[in-house]
């Protein structure tokens, strides 16, 4: 009977010989050698990395950083973020036995690395945007800015709110009264008795420690969030919060990019715990325009990023912005009441016409609000009273209608002109959020995890380069950076 034949396979018996050169585990123009060729160019030492000093010291000799380096950016490029998973690739791994030369530093010697240099780790993401100007990637004329939550390393049942313990010191201060009364009571029934039971005043006793234990913490946690200006505390990583938006709840951080629209390169991240994008833009786009070395920008958002101030400070900036204006006047549109957009301001005289033609006259003082200060209008309450439309204007018990201005309302009067002959573009922010499955982090503390989130940008921007120049090209410009000292300061 004939048998069905198959493809070849190997004989795990027969002896094989790897290529006598580690050079030949990687292809001539293997991407790998872009990334090597890149670390090539820092200069750690500047960039302040551990180890980087000459002459000897005692003891045993530590990994070179540079090496470290390589192994984190391909990691994250591969999404392999574990210093244990990084551990066992510098032993299966050709491409990464090339990359390391074949060092063989355990988890502990990985983790530590990433752990000891935020700052330098954000320092390279730095350089390598640098890089894409130098290459002229970036077009540094329009940027999009856009924020999501990521999963910290803490749980949402260790982050606590003021609230939430306020309300558990309650119970246990009850239940404290309750066993204490209880031990009371069973002290009186024996001395009546004569006899004492020990084993019932033990469980209470026990009990009643318990609640005191429990007690102490609490006041320590809300003494922690009072120390620290916050709403909330976390028992596992003290800088993650409870992050909610649109029905989402997430124990972490919210991260941030602003990415160029010429080529979709991310130019600036940060990592914040604010829930919200409202106080995000100016700072990003301020960075974002310092790192393009331009004199003037375009940024666009979403409307979760309008803010008064915000859009202040960019324009003091020379940076155009893009944000949809939310309309607070739609619940009282649906009262069948004048909005404030009914109203026309005269510049000239100072003063606002109602929808009947009616003026409203400035007060002498202004209201400061959150750190603002506000023009207070008021109609005459004569004319209010005379007027046939005064039920879709001011309610039943008002006498004036009461319109407040922010001194600087002109600076939201000319965005809200851009935005009538303008359009918000969809962000191509997708690939970033979803690759490699880049929505947690590993590390703990707002730092650290800044640290981390510029690795990931990072990776991102590697990848794109590649994809856009390919490897031998970069390659190239990175050896002759080296050599003739094109990086910038």
């Amino acid at each position: 009977m004939n048998q069905r034949r198959y493809k070849p396979t190997l004989d795990r018996e027969q002896r094989l010989l790897l290529p006598e050169r580690v050079e030949d585990y990687v292809g001539e123009n293997h991407q790998i050698r872009a990334l090597d060729a890149y670390v090539d160019t820092l200069d750690l030492a500047a960039l302040g990395f551990k180890h980087t000093e000459t002459g000897t010291v005692a003891g045993q000799p530590p990994y070179n950083p540079r090496a470290l380096l390589k192994l984190y950016l391909y990691g994250y490029q591969q999404g392999i973020r574990s210093s244990r998973k990084l551990e066992a690739e510098t032993r299966r791994n050709l491409e990464v036995i090339w990359l390391v030369k074949g060092l063989r530093p355990s988890y502990k010697s990985i983790a530590d690395f990433r752990k000891d240099h935020v700052r330098q780790l954000r320092e390279v993401n730095r350089d390598f945007v640098l890089l894409c100007r130098e290459l002229s990637l970036l077009g540094g004329e329009d940027v999009a800015v856009d924020g999501c939550f990521f999963k910290g390393d803490a749980s949402r049942a260790s982050i606590e709110t003021e609230a939430y313990i306020d309300k558990a010191l309650e119970e246990i201060d009850r239940k404290i009264e309750e066993y204490q009364q209880a031990l009371e009571d069973t002290d009186a029934v024996d001395d009546k008795a004569g006899a004492a039971d020990t084993r019932d005043d033990e469980v209470l006793s026990e009990k009643l420690e318990r609640m005191k234990r429990r007690q102490a913490e609490k006041r320590d946690l809300k003494g922690r969030i009072e120390r620290s200006g916050s709403s909330q505390v976390s028992t596992v990583d003290p800088d993650a919060r409870l992050l909610r938006k649109r029905g989402q709840v997430v124990a972490g951080y919210n991260a941030q990019i602003a990415v160029d629209s010429k080529h979709k390169l991310v130019v600036t991240e940060d990592v914040v715990q604010d829930g919200t994008d409202t106080h995000q833009l100016a700072g990003m786009l301020v960075e974002t325009k310092r790192r393009l070395g331009v004199e003037e920008l375009t940024g666009l958002a979403d409307g979760g990023y309008y803010e008064s101030t915000g859009l202040k400070e960019c324009e003091e900036e020379n940076i155009t912005v893009y944000v949809p204006v939310p309309d607070k006047s739609g619940g009282i549109r649906s009262r069948g009441r004048y909005s404030l957009d009914e109203f026309t301001y005269d510049t000239e005289g100072d003063h606002y016409y109602c929808p009947q033609g009616k003026r409203l006259t400035p007060c002498r003082k202004p209201v400061v609000r959150s750190g603002k200060r506000y023009v207070v209008y008021l109609s005459r309450s004569v004319e209010c009273k005379a007027c046939s439309m005064r039920k879709h204007c001011i309610g039943d018990s008002a006498k004036t209608r009461v319109i407040q201005r922010w001194e600087y309302q002109e600076v939201l009067d000319r965005h809200k002109e851009r935005m009538e002959r303008g359009r918000v573009v969809e962000h191509p922010f997708g690939t970033l959020k979803g690759r490699c499955g880049l929505h947690q982090f590993l590390m703990r503390g707002l730092e650290k995890c800044r640290g981390e989130f510029s690795l990931m940008a990072m990776a991102y921007n590697f990848t794109r380069v590649l994809n856009i120049m390919g490897a031998q090209r970069l390659r190239e410009h990175c050896v002759g950076r080296r050599v003739y000292g094109l990086q910038m300061a």
